[in-house]
């Protein structure tokens, strides 16, 4: 066993059946638990971390969540997977009106090392935009297939470049300012989350650039994918109406450390 893979076919959950997302959590995290992945701590903590702050991610061709928890309640790193045979209902990740997504595939991290829980999302993140990863998980009905599939997607060298969209060319008089994030865990899955809850707020168009890429600043999936991490600077560019007033609130969000959460 590579113990740098993330992937091991102990804890793939298939079929999962469970008709809410705390018994889903519960069964998937029950796995890793038997497996010797996380600590007697880590059901409870994912759960509540889920009421605050969702993780349903919806896709063109399935609902996914990743629903994870602080480092401290894990032993050692890997991801349980569930595919459901019905799908559970979850919350999207950074919107501010608790939408529901349907969700037929659950990612649940065990992170040890918190330095690599960006890492792990940014691997997730570019993985599930992909329409046939996602078909053949809930159109394979063979299990040896099912690891084959997620062998070749988790524990294979990572390319985050190849996920996002590359940089525009900068436009004239649009409004654009540049910010240093400076949160410890960068723009990660709770800063994220209230960036893009932030950037909903208003009409305008904005987008995120960072390192020669670009993120629709209302998708959490677009901006997890950037990867800007503690001490990265970002640009961010807002087009209509209100743009001076999203610039300032965006402005004064990563400047206050996304209001001092963890």
């Amino acid at each position: 066993m590579n113990e740098n893979n993330w992937f091991f076919e102990e804890n793939l959950l298939y079929p999962l059946t469970a008709s809410t997302r705390e018994e889903a959590i519960s069964q998937l995290g029950g796995l890793l638990l038997k497996n010797g992945y996380v600590k007697e701590s880590y059901i409870p903590a994912v759960k509540a971390r889920e009421k605050e702050f969702a993780t349903g991610l919806p896709t063109p061709v399935v609902g996914v969540a990743i629903p994870h928890t602080d480092s401290h309640h894990v032993l050692k790193q890997g991801i349980g997977i569930g595919i459901l045979t019905n799908p559970v209902t979850f919350c999207e990740m950074g919107d501010s009106e608790d939408t529901p997504v349907d969700v037929r595939i659950v990612f649940m991290l065990a992170v040890p090392d918190k330095n690599k829980v960006m890492g792990m999302l940014q691997r997730l993140i570019a993985i599930i935009q992909s329409q046939d990863f996602l078909n053949g998980l809930t159109t394979t009905a063979d299990r040896s297939k099912l690891v084959e599939i997620l062998d070749k997607q988790l524990n294979v060298e990572f390319h985050p470049e190849a996920a996002v969209e590359k940089a525009a060319e900068v436009k004239k008089d649009i409004p654009e300012i540049a910010l240093t994030i400076q949160h410890p865990v960068g723009l990660h899955a709770r800063p994220a989350t209230v960036f893009v809850k932030t950037a909903k707020q208003f009409t305008s168009e904005i987008t995120v650039f960072y390192n020669n890429k670009q993120a629709n600043a209302k998708s959490i999936l677009k901006v997890l994918s950037l990867g800007a991490h503690n001490g990265s600077q970002i640009r961010i560019r807002a087009e209509g109406d209100d743009a001076q007033n999203a610039l300032a609130e965006l402005q004064a969000l990563v400047e206050s450390n996304f209001g001092g959460i963890d």
